[in-house]
């Protein structure tokens, strides 16, 4: 047992998660005032001080009872000039920060002694990694101050500094800070056909609930409709739409059209619309007649998921499809006439290894999308998966990292670039999700719900709006509830709090 004590901070979860990088099967949580350590613990210690008036002091020791196994100490001077354009708010939030980054310096400085580790993403425990590259350039940095910010404060290993700043250089012509007069919308349909073995996603299997499906369309009907009013009246306009699950295309096809039908009426034919992406996913979900369907209501994007090229795999996972299946529905929808198509694919997945990644590229690469999203496995709790597959097993450290370089190498020969990536938990390896493109086919409400400058309004079971007050440079998340038959019965309220929250916010 590793116990964190951090008494002078509110974020001693994020330093639990940094110390979960170098002691990754260790179980470690943060002391609270009734915790007793046993003398077999370790015990992690982070504090602060004023060092004179211009600096401060980060202190981190390490003990197992009274012995003192290791001790780290950082004198840092924080930058005291407001960045261009800064306001005294952000110019606080930042300093809060850079005192957040020094005592986690010191813990991961600490640490990487002690293990003799040193994890390639440093001290970042975040999910959105990139953010930071364009805080720092909004700022006025050069691209060699951003890029020694992260090798020496964030102790990025210089691989995923090149990757950060590859995807923001991407990304930098595409974001949209619209704040809430120009907004993105998020359609979910959380059913699958049947659970994969590492999915954790809330959603629902069709089987189990289609004659619930009517109920369902007309309650995302009535909160897509009497949203879209208000944004007329209020003057913000629509300019992506994504819709996704889940699996979308597991509709059947009146129920598919009647959701296109709405989101024709509700959106496309009320704004200009310049992506609309609908995430079909898997390959067994879509026919000839769908994807015409598709391409008549205008989408522009869509997602043939194969997850991996091999068909043991496939079975392995509770994939009901074929590899056949997938290169023959990619071929269908190129005939159909969509001229956007991502595909997925996951590293890590049980029983492959950089050979299994090599041919499943070789396929795809074969294929042509313009984009690939390259997934990295996460085992968590809610996944099937995790009673059978020991996320931390020695013999499959650094497969994943070898896969991904695979997957790196792939993407050079194809000439696509990174333009959007985030981090999560339980990553093998403690590597990251990257979506890959060919230029000019970025996914651009991709980039929206990465790097949060902009609104997404969210609609239907277990959506989460996200409003952006770019003058705070903050998001207030407005939420549905998850259960399926609560939203049904509640759909009055959740139409109520997108109000107030309009009502509020503008």
């Amino acid at each position: 047992m590793i116990w964190i004590d951090a008494p002078q901070v509110s974020y001693g979860n994020e330093i639990v998660e940094l110390a979960k990088e170098f002691f990754p099967t260790e179980t470690i949580s943060a002391m609270g005032n009734e915790t007793d350590p046993s003398e077999e613990d370790l015990i992690l210690k982070s504090t602060w001080s004023a060092e004179g008036s211009e600096s401060f002091s980060f202190l981190t020791t390490l003990r197992k009872g009274p012995v003192l196994l290791g001790e780290r100490k950082n004198v840092e001077a924080p930058d005291r000039e407001n960045g261009e354009g800064e306001t005294s708010f952000l110019f606080e939030k930042r300093r809060r920060r850079e005192m957040k980054n020094g005592l986690k310096g010191s813990v991961y400085d600490l640490l990487s002694s002690f293990t003799g580790k040193h994890p390639r993403w440093g001290i970042l425990t975040g999910i959105r990694p990139v953010k930071i590259v364009h805080e720092l350039l909004d700022r006025g940095c050069s691209r060699e101050d951003v890029r020694h910010t992260l090798q020496e404060i964030y102790r990025l290993h210089p691989s995923r500094v090149d990757l950060m700043m590859k995807t923001a250089e991407v990304q930098r012509p595409l974001i949209r800070k619209g704040g809430l007069r120009t907004v993105s919308v998020y359609i979910h349909i959380p059913f699958c056909s049947s659970r994969c073995f590492y999915c954790s996603f809330p959603s629902d299997l069709f089987g189990r609930i289609s004659d619930k499906i009517g109920d369902y369309l007309d309650c995302l009907h009535r909160e897509m409709s009497a949203l879209s009013d208000e944004f007329q009246r209020l003057g913000i306009s629509v300019d992506t739409v994504y819709i996704g699950g889940g699996t979308p295309t597991v509709l059947a096809y009146a129920d598919l059209e009647r959701l296109l039908c709405m989101t024709e009426s509700c959106f496309r034919s009320r704004f200009p619309l310049s992506e609309y992406t609908v995430e079909a996913g898997r390959p067994d979900s879509l026919d000839p007649q769908k994807l015409r369907l598709l391409k008549n209501y205008g989408v522009t994007r869509i997602s043939i998921n194969p997850q991996s090229m091999n068909q043991e795999t496939l079975d392995r996972v509770g994939r009901n499809h074929t590899t056949e299946d997938v290169a023959r529905t990619f071929q269908q929808a190129r005939e159909t006439g969509f001229d956007c198509i991502n595909m997925d694919v996951i590293l890590g997945l049980p029983g492959e290894t950089p050979r299994h990644m090599e041919h499943t590229m070789e396929a795809i690469a074969a294929l042509g999308p313009e984009n690939i999203t390259v997934h990295t496995l996460a085992v968590k709790r809610a996944s099937a998966l995790k009673e059978s597959f020991h996320q931390y097993d020695p013999s499959r450290r650094g497969l994943a990292e070898e896969m991904s370089a695979v997957c790196r190498r792939w993407m050079e020969h194809l000439d696509m670039v990174p333009y959007y990536l985030y981090r999560q938990k339980y990553m093998l390896d403690h590597l990251e999700n990257v979506g890959y493109t060919v230029p000019g086919k970025e996914c651009r409400y991709n980039i929206d719900i990465m790097e949060e400058k902009r609104s997404i309004w969210a609609f239907g079971a277990g959506a989460s709006s996200k409003l952006y007050h770019p003058e705070e440079d903050r998001l207030e998340r407005v939420a549905n509830v998850k259960n399926l038959e609560d939203y049904i019965g509640r759909i009055g309220e959740m139409i109520e709090r997108k109000r107030k929250a309009l009502g509020t916010g503008i």
